[in-house]
C-alpha cells in the first residue's frame, strides 16, 4: 500500500493501462505522472524520480476470511452484481508461466515463485514463501527482520513483516519473541504484544512473484533462512 500525498498534494491513483517488464503502471489524475509499483519510484511527469511513500498496513485477504471478521462490511455492487461466480485468475495462479506466458531471464527462483519484496538501504531484496513458513528471521543492513506465514494458508495470506534494530527476535517453546521487550508475537493479531510490542515496526514490502519483481530489479539479493 503506497501513500497518497506528494508534494502537499493528495493524489488519486488509476491504472495507466500500461506495463513495464510485466509490472502495473499506474498514474495520478492531477499531474499524469506514471509510477511504477516494482521499482518504487516515479518514471515520467511532473514528479519524475519521486519515490513512493510505502505504508505497511495493506491487508490482502480472501473474502471469507474478511467478511468472518468483519460480518457487517459494506460491498461495493455494479448493477447488483457483487461478485463474479468465477475465480478469473484461477488458470493464472495455477500456471508456472509469467503474464502471457512470459518467463525469467534471471534463473535463481523459478518464474512464478511467490516471494515477499521489499526495499532496504537502496537495494531491492526478496524472499521465496518457503524460507519462512511459520516464522524466520534474516539480517539486512544492521537490522534483523521477521517474517511469518503459517504453513498451511492460501497464497492470499498476507505475510506478517517486522524489523527490529534492537536485538532482533527469537523462538522459544514454539513461540516467536521481540528479544529486547521480551514481547510475544501473535499471528491473530497480527502484531508483538506485551509491554514494548509497539515498538516493533512492520517492514515496508509485499507479497508478489518473481518473474514480477526480477524484471525491474535486476540487482536483487535473495534472502535464505538457512
Amino acid at each position: 500500500m503506497y501513500g497518497r500525498e506528494y508534494g502537499g498534494r493528495e493524489l488519486r491513483f488509476e491504472p495507466s493501462g500500461g506495463l513495464i517488464a510485466n509490472s502495473l503502471v499506474m498514474m495520478d489524475k492531477e499531474t499524469d505522472s506514471y509510477w511504477s509499483l516494482m521499482t518504487n519510484v516515479s518514471l515520467a511527469g511532473e514528479y519524475k524520480g519521486t519515490h513512493l511513500q510505502e505504508l505497511p498496513v495493506g491487508e490482502k485477504i480472501q473474502w471469507k476470511d474478511w467478511v468472518a471478521k468483519h460480518p457487517n462490511t459494506l460491498v461495493l455492487s455494479i448493477d447488483g452484481i457483487e461478485h463474479e461466480k468465477i475465480n478469473p485468475y484461477e488458470n493464472y495462479f495455477n500456471s508456472k508461466e509469467g503474464f502471457r506466458g512470459s518467463e525469467v531471464e534471471d534463473k535463481r527462483l523459478p518464474t512464478k515463485s511467490s516471494i515477499y519484496a521489499f526495499h532496504r538501504g537502496g537495494k531491492g531484496y526478496a524472499v521465496p514463501f518457503e524460507e519462512f513458513e511459520d516464522g524466520a528471521v534474516f539480517e539486512v543492513d544492521a537490522g534483523k527482520l521477521f517474517l511469518y506465514r503459517p504453513d498451511d494458508v492460501e497464497i492470499f495470506y498476507s505475510t506478517l513483516a517486522f524489523v527490529s534494530e534492537d536485538g532482533g527476535f527469537v523462538e522459544r517453546d514454539g513461540a516467536w519473541y521481540h528479544a529486547a521487550s521480551g514481547a510475544r508475537f501473535d499471528p491473530e493479531k497480527a502484531a508483538f504484544v506485551g509491554e514494548g510490542g509497539q515498538s516493533v515496526a512492520r517492514l515496508d514490502g509485499f507479497d508478489t512473484f518473481w518473474f514480477n519483481w526480477s524484471m525491474s530489479q535486476p540487482d536483487t539479493v535473495i534472502l535464505r533462512s538457512k
